[in-house]
């Protein structure tokens, strides 16, 4: 597992672009740095993977609300 980028929202959640083997996922986390949700990315390339990321970050995308 690497860590190949982060992304942060102004509420203080994260979200973290990790390869795992041979596919991409990104981990969100809570303010209190508390691991939320693991989304898989079997199929799609890293360029796609980031700009999920970055569009949860940013308020585009939606999912995960990351409450947890």
């Amino acid at each position: 597992m690497k860590l190949l980028s982060e992304y942060f929202r102004n509420d203080g959640a994260s979200a973290e672009v990790l390869a795992i083997d041979h596919y991409y996922a990104i981990l969100y986390y809570n303010d209190e740095e508390m691991l939320c949700e693991m989304e898989e990315f079997r199929s799609n390339s890293l360029t796609y993977v980031e700009d999920a990321a970055e569009n949860w970050a940013l308020g585009i995308k939606k999912e995960p609300l990351v409450i947890c």
